[in-house]
């Protein structure tokens, strides 16, 4: 089994994401091959996969990490059955995990602005104003090149992520074609853009062959990128002074746009594009609590319409 997995996933590495490759590779090895690692592909049975799952719950593992695993092991015994190496996949039987939406704590408009209000005078300005008027992912706003701004038509476009692989810094595609895309932005962050801008060509103006030119919008100082999981810890520490809960992420700040663009009667479709979502069926699903409280206004407007 140790080695059928070790082939599969070099069989994988060449059709998803290099994250995504490194993520299989850790499950499998923390939690799958100590367990079943030893047994012959074709004796492996759905008791099997039970017991590595099970192992991971005794662990204290979350649940959608135990699913996470389920559905990679899936994946391996499903390319197995077709290559002929085995006559089932012994994950079907496997039920699949309970797990439940985590409840969003999603910021207001108002605690967007003050967010970027006390995030001005740190490393994080620019790219705090990036997540909260775009939306956009972390690596998205960290991959962010000059290039991709242009200041006459106040739109950036999204072309690069920058993730942290295996303990390296890796400039990627993004995660979907859909989320490569362009944004528009407000008038008042392009003028800070530009101010920014200036304020970085005086630093590698004075650095002079110690810039490291990677051409990015959000740099460490010396043109150099920015680590996201440090973004997500910078965050955790401005959010507090701008009035926000301790339970606020870096990423709620993706939900709070999207939840204002719907609340403010944007289609459903046009924030998908925004956000970069695989569908706008996505977008649906995942802010139904808002759509929701949208068709209360279709009826009050037909109502008044009606003359009811």
């Amino acid at each position: 089994m140790r080695d059928y997995l070790a082939w599969w996933l070099g069989h994988q590495e060449s059709l998803i994401r290099p994250r995504t490759h490194h993520g299989y590779s850790q499950l499998l090895h923390d939690h799958v091959v100590p367990v079943i690692g030893e047994l012959r592909l074709d004796r492996v049975r759905p008791a099997h996969v039970q017991a590595v799952l099970d192992g991971m719950r005794a662990k204290g593992r979350a649940p959608r990490t135990i699913v996470g695993a389920r559905a990679v092991l899936g994946s391996a015994f499903a390319q197995a059955l077709r290559w002929g190496l085995i006559t089932a996949n012994p994950v079907s039987a496997v039920r699949r995990p309970a797990t439940e939406r985590p409840k969003l704590d999603v910021p207001t408009a108002e605690e967007l602005v003050a967010l970027m209000e006390a995030a001005e005078s740190t490393l994080w300005a620019v790219p705090v104003i990036l997540s909260a008027t775009t939306g956009a992912r972390r690596g998205e706003v960290l991959g962010l090149r000059w290039a991709d701004v242009d200041f006459d038509t106040r739109r950036v476009r999204t072309t690069w992520s920058l993730q942290r692989i295996g303990g390296e810094l890796v400039f990627v595609d993004p995660k979907t074609d859909r989320a490569r895309r362009t944004v528009t932005l407000q008038p008042a962050d392009v003028e800070r853009l530009k101010r920014h801008r200036a304020e970085q060509v005086a630093r590698r103006l004075a650095l002079g062959a110690g810039w490291v030119d990677l051409d990015l919008v959000s740099d460490r100082g010396d043109g150099g990128p920015l680590d996201p999981d440090a973004y997500g810890k910078g965050f955790r520490r401005i959010a507090p002074s701008a009035g926000l809960p301790p339970t606020v992420r870096l990423h709620d700040c993706r939900h709070a746009v999207a939840t204002t663009m719907l609340d403010r009667g944007v289609h459903p479709a046009i924030a998908s594009a925004v956000l970069g979502h695989a569908s706008p069926a996505f977008t649906m699903s995942t802010y139904q609590h808002v759509l929701d409280g949208m068709t209360d206004q279709a009826a009050d407007a037909l109502g008044i319409a009606f003359g009811r």
